[in-house]
């Protein structure tokens, strides 16, 4: 079967992928991509076929060449967060610290700890229990995050600032995931958080612009 820890998404015909075990982003040659097709949509199969056994090392498909890859369908909310009441803004300095100290501490993570050990992390992060929010509290919590991180700035910084945000809305038993996007022309990727219909930390306006590959 496919690798479990591949994933791929269809960027205006092309498709790219994210090796987690590698920790790197690939984009299928177009003759790759026509196979790939061939074989998901109706299981073809090409005895000895070059692009085939392409497909397999890379681990698209089994040593077969059946059982592809399944694209990941992720759906991005349309809307941002809703303002914070004015009251909910204000700092708070012990609430400020912990945001600062888990935005520091993955920002080293990340630069240490490889990306399938990270992925391994967020997901058994989400296995803990979670409440219902109301809008209202799920936006004066992240503003709370994003305003300690404006004290910390720093520049491509979105995945671990994406899984410090994660951690703090977490540990206070908010549901949300970590999504990762990429977009091509010239190649980018973001990392943001989202709940079912909202995004956090970050705006629809900066996130559409991508296309989402894996989310946690």
């Amino acid at each position: 079967m496919a690798r479990a820890d591949l994933y791929w998404c269809d960027v205006a015909g092309r498709i790219v992928l994210i090796d987690v075990a590698r920790d790197i982003y690939l984009q299928l040659p177009q003759h790759l991509v026509e196979a790939f097709h061939a074989l998901r949509q109706s299981g073809a199969r090409a005895d000895g076929s070059a692009q085939f056994e392409a497909l397999a090392r890379i681990g698209l498909c089994d040593a077969d060449f059946g059982c592809p890859a399944e694209q990941s369908h992720i759906a991005v909310p349309a809307r941002d967060a809703p303002p914070p009441a004015t009251s909910d803004a204000h700092r708070r300095p012990l609430v400020t610290a912990a945001a600062i100290v888990r935005i520091i501490t993955m920002r080293f993570a990340v630069r240490l700890i490889p990306l399938r050990l990270l992925i391994k992390w967020v997901r058994r992060l989400q296995s803990r229990p979670s409440a219902p929010m109301t809008p209202g509290r799920a936006a004066a919590r992240t503003a709370l995050f994003v305003q300690a991180r404006q004290l910390v700035p720093a520049r491509d910084s979105c995945l671990p600032d994406s899984i410090a945000l994660l951690h703090f809305l977490r540990s206070r038993k908010m549901a949300c995931r970590l999504v990762l996007g990429v977009r091509l022309d010239p190649f980018e990727a973001h990392c943001w958080v989202q709940d079912h219909d909202m995004i956090l930390g970050d705006t629809h306006e900066r996130v559409a612009c991508f296309t989402p590959i894996l989310q946690l």
